[in-house]
């Protein structure tokens, strides 16, 4: 009869450990600016185009003993060490973005979808002429917030700033966690180099403890949380990437738009002069250089919809360093010659209680240039 053995524990095969995969390290945090509860939902931002900048009455909003409507009003951090895009966005509408399907998850593992959320980021979209779609994000220096953003064409509005709805119990005090999903990025749906680049460079967002914010205004200053990584420059200073480019922002000034109904809603224009050397005295270069006025009062002002070339035909994908500076207008011609120098306006939009804030320069020369003290044009 055959003799049954039975191996001992040492001889036992070790149990299976299942791989668990390494999270990501968020880049981004998202700033709380107020917290609100009201029995009714709160009044939609006016749509971009009416010469009206009121909020919309929800219609027939009747209160719920049962229930309450709790608005998060936020902007975005960068937290990381490297310039990001901030992964909010959807294109062609600021009222149906990722932050649509956000979910505020309370401490008994209830989750609670947004009912309304709006924000100004990342919803213009540049088309290549192969019919390739992909937003426009934000870009974010490190240490940078920003709360909302206002490019040419949408000037002339007040910008709301991102705010993001639920519908959750009356007797709920303990909010639990926001979590934002990242966004979807288009283009096309085979074949496509474009969006995962692009998605390389999004900064995946923190979520955020609802619980640990009390309702009403929150003190968050702009436009940066901490000390830049980078130093922050004086006007005059020059920057220069060795054997390329300089640059150096020569001054800034400000007058009255000449259009009557954006002086009428209370906005001055503000131009900067920035002066490209090539470097190279042997050859021209061409080159890729955007900017941004990021202002204390949280807002981002940037340029239109930029022209991102024919990506379906190119025999060559747009690299990151392209792709990250699509949001801000190019600011230098697309070539110099060797050893030319030329001189090019950035003009900006602002509120005409601006006064202070840093523009910040990217591409083939990152830069932060602080400009304090714009005056304000007397009234005409």
């Amino acid at each position: 009869m055959p003799t049954l053995r039975v191996a001992s524990p040492s001889a036992r095969a070790a149990p299976t450990v299942p791989v668990t995969a390494t999270p990501v390290p968020a880049a981004l945090r998202i700033v709380p600016l107020r917290l609100s509860e009201s029995p009714l939902p709160p009044p939609a931002p006016t749509p971009d185009g009416l010469p009206a900048a009121r909020g919309t009455p929800t219609p027939a909003a009747t209160a719920e003993a049962a229930w309450k409507y709790l608005t998060i009003v936020f902007g975005i951090e960068n937290i990381s060490e490297t310039a990001r895009l901030v992964g909010i966005g959807g294109g062609g509408d600021p009222n149906a973005s990722n932050l649509a399907a956000a979910s505020l998850t309370t401490r008994d593992n209830k989750r609670y979808k947004a009912v309304s959320s709006y924000s100004s980021f990342g919803w213009r979209t540049a088309v290549a002429r192969s019919l390739a779609g992909y937003p426009v994000l934000l870009r974010l220096p490190p240490g940078f917030r920003a709360a909302a953003e206002s490019f040419a064409g949408y000037g002339s509005s007040v910008t709301p700033p991102n705010s993001i709805t639920f519908k959750v119990p009356a007797a709920l005090t303990d909010y639990g966690t926001l979590t934002v999903p990242p966004p979807m990025m288009g283009g096309k749906s085979t074949g496509d180099e474009v969006a995962p680049k692009l998605r390389a460079l999004i900064g995946p967002l923190e979520p955020l403890d609802v619980g640990a914010m009390r309702v009403g205004e929150q003190q968050v200053t702009f436009p940066m949380g901490a000390q830049a990584t980078q130093p922050l420059l004086a006007v005059g200073t020059p920057v220069s990437a060795p054997g390329k480019l300089e640059v150096t922002l020569l001054g800034a000034e400000v007058s009255d738009p000449a259009d009557y109904q954006v002086r009428a809603k209370g906005w001055k224009e503000v131009s900067f002069t920035l002066r490209y050397r090539n470097a190279d005295s042997d050859q021209a270069h061409t080159l890729a250089a955007s900017a941004w006025f990021f202002g204390q009062d949280g807002v981002v002002y940037s340029g239109d919809v930029p022209a991102v070339g024919d990506f379906g035909r190119a025999l060559t994908v747009p690299e990151p360093a392209v792709l990250i500076t699509w949001d801000g207008r190019a600011a230098s011609s697309d070539q110099l010659g060797g050893g030319q120098q030329r001189d090019r306006p950035l003009r900006f939009l602002v509120p005409r209680d601006l006064r202070d804030g840093i523009l910040v320069l990217g591409g083939d020369v990152d830069a932060l240039y602080t400009v304090v003290g714009l005056r304000t044009p007397p009234p005409q």
